[in-house]
């Protein structure tokens, strides 16, 4: 009897630890079902532009990535992807170290050793004892777990990128937000099925991608806030579309009880993602 007890509790935790070992984003379907456009979707996705810091907490970092998951499970981690002298990936928004970090300097001009020895400021400027992320290690906390919005800057090699997310498994994990259409059809071309986000500044522009020779499966539009004849467009051709909230005088910038109905517009004007500083509070505004 002891013995059955001991065995029936090692499969009971056995089959505990391969639930929570399972990935959400295995396959190209589990990221079809949160991506693709769908006409009844219950609420908006929400991107968090650069993780989503809050005040006291460092943009584009592994703790600030997973303090939103941890508050927004089901939020896009949106980060940015430079490269260093040395041809190492790490996570930093600008070039130019000064404004994110305690260095100075150029990213590209630097090795990885060198910006080792820098630590992240916050977003009120004040120094941490938070490193410079790897990509690399991004990708091994995010693979399967969470959908990971790729922006790997102009001067960034993509098949580099996209080497480093099937390495870790992460491809069914991400979305690449490409500069340009030549870009997207050279990653098309390696890497049929990725998702790609391009900016959309005309409602018709998927018919110059296609003519282009780009597929529109798999494509979301990055676009400012846009009236419902835009996105109607858009929908026709199954594609879903940003808007972005962030930035001087958009609406991340006010007190989110001024603006709690501006957001809701949007979202009944046509958008399907959200792309904000301040993923937690908008969030808030679409739960039931």
């Amino acid at each position: 009897m002891k013995k059955y007890l001991v065995w029936s509790l090692f499969l009971l935790n056995s089959v505990s630890l391969l639930a929570q070992q399972r990935s959400k984003f295995s396959t190209a379907r589990d990221l079809e079902k949160v991506l693709a456009y769908r006409p009844n979707r219950p609420q908006p996705l929400i991107l968090a532009h650069r993780g989503g810091p809050e005040a006291t907490e460092t943009e584009n970092s592994l703790e600030t990535f997973r303090h939103t998951y941890q508050q927004v499970p089901d939020a896009i981690i949106e980060m940015d992807v430079r490269m260093t002298r040395d041809s190492v990936l790490v996570l930093l928004h600008d070039d130019e170290i000064d404004r994110a970090t305690t260095g100075k300097g150029s990213l590209k001009a630097m090795s990885w050793a060198e910006l080792q020895t820098v630590f992240l400021r916050n977003l009120r400027g004040q120094p941490t004892r938070q490193r410079i992320p790897l990509f690399d290690e991004v990708l091994q906390w995010g693979a399967g777990k969470v959908v990971m919005a790729i922006d790997a800057k102009p001067d960034v090699d993509l098949q580099k990128v996209m080497k480093a997310i099937t390495d870790r498994k992460a491809q069914h994990s991400v979305f690449i937000i490409c500069y340009s259409t030549a870009d997207a059809l050279r990653l098309r071309k390696q890497y049929p099925d990725v998702w790609v986000a391009l900016g959309f500044n005309q409602a018709d522009h998927g018919e110059t991608l296609r003519k282009a020779g780009l597929s529109l499966h798999h494509l979301i539009a990055l676009a400012s806030r846009q009236e419902s004849g835009f996105y109607e467009r858009l929908h026709r051709d199954g594609i879903p579309c940003t808007a972005g909230t962030y930035g001087t005088g958009n609406l991340d910038e006010k007190p989110i009880a001024e603006v709690a109905d501006e957001y809701r517009k949007i979202v009944k004007t046509g958008a399907d993602i959200l792309t904000t500083d301040r993923p937690v509070e908008v969030s808030a505004l679409f739960k039931k």
